[in-house]
């Protein structure tokens, strides 16, 4: 699912006014050459899917951040923000071309996606629920991931990161993703054999990305 305010996000509206927001969109522009749809003799159509992961990630995340002494965090948030720097509307533009393409896509929001997980884990359907979103989690094409680590840390939801990118890694079954954590700090969220299979799968495909806050910009303008 697309979140409303990126229903429009795409690679031409993608502002490039910064060297980072060049960086990232040169290395999304990049890695979607990894990904062809090709007819056979027969006339089928084969998929080549990238074999890596996508990462964008911070410099200094939100959890090392918070617990900062709060005279420091500002100043601090300044230097090295993560927020606002366009990762979620490049990997949007990355799901609809790969969608167009013909391939099969799942975005999930990490907030919302991991409270279904766990609302489904308590539901009396047998595990119905919850083997449809993993199964959905699992088998995509591709799983388009944005703000991984957002939502605070429990041992039940360690253990659904886990089983989900373990098997797509399992699998060779990519993930792009984005994160307000750095590396440390989003190993902490997900757990360290999460995130040892999806950062390790990046490659050259993980980046570390700071800048303005083109939010508060555009609401200053």
């Amino acid at each position: 699912m697309i979140p409303d305010e990126f229903t429009n996000a795409n690679f031409e509206n993608y502002q490039r006014t910064s060297q980072i927001q060049e960086d990232m969109y040169d290395l999304t522009k990049r890695y979607l050459q990894e990904y062809k749809m090709t007819t056979n003799e027969n006339g089928e159509k084969e998929k080549t899917v990238s074999s890596h992961n996508f990462g964008l990630i911070a410099v200094f995340g939100e959890q090392r951040m918070k617990e900062l002494p709060s005279a420091e965090r500002a100043a601090v948030k300044q230097q090295h923000n993560n927020f606002g720097i366009g990762k979620t509307h490049l990997q949007i533009a990355l799901a609809k071309r790969l969608i167009k393409d013909g391939f099969n896509v799942l975005v999930i929001s990490d907030v919302t996606f991991m409270d279904e997980l766990i609302q489904a884990r308590m539901m009396n359907d047998e595990g119905e629920q919850l083997n449809r979103l993993l199964y959905a989690a699992t088998n995509a094409d591709v799983l388009i991931w944005d703000d991984i680590g957002k939502v605070k840390w429990s041992e039940a939801k360690e253990s659904l990161y886990y089983q989900i990118i373990n098997e797509r890694y399992r699998k060779q079954k990519p993930i792009v993703f984005n994160s307000n954590e750095d590396r440390g700090t989003l190993a902490e969220k997900v757990g360290y054999a999460a995130a040892s299979r999806l950062i390790g799968q990046c490659g050259k495909y993980l980046l570390e990305a700071e800048g303005t806050d083109w939010r508060l910009k555009k609401g200053a303008s």
